[in-house]
């Protein structure tokens, strides 16, 4: 496998994950202001942004889920 295309599979993965990310940030029921601070992040720094946001950013969701459900 030439290193050009692990490049290009990687490239494709954190895509893929920056869309993840993002669709998750919009659903989220934060207040614009911060989905559009995380979605900048996100995007303009991919590989600290998804860690960062995987740490700390989906916690909203899960917390929006548990409460729908009581």
């Amino acid at each position: 496998m030439e290193i050009g295309t692990v490049w290009i599979i990687v490239a494709v993965l954190v895509i893929l994950l920056e869309i993840m990310a993002i669709w998750h940030i919009i659903g989220s029921d934060r207040r614009a202001e911060r989905k559009m601070l995380w979605v900048v992040f996100v995007v303009y720094a991919p590989f600290p942004g998804l860690l960062f946001w995987a740490w700390r950013g989906p916690r909203a969701v899960k917390g929006r889920s548990v409460l729908e459900e009581k």
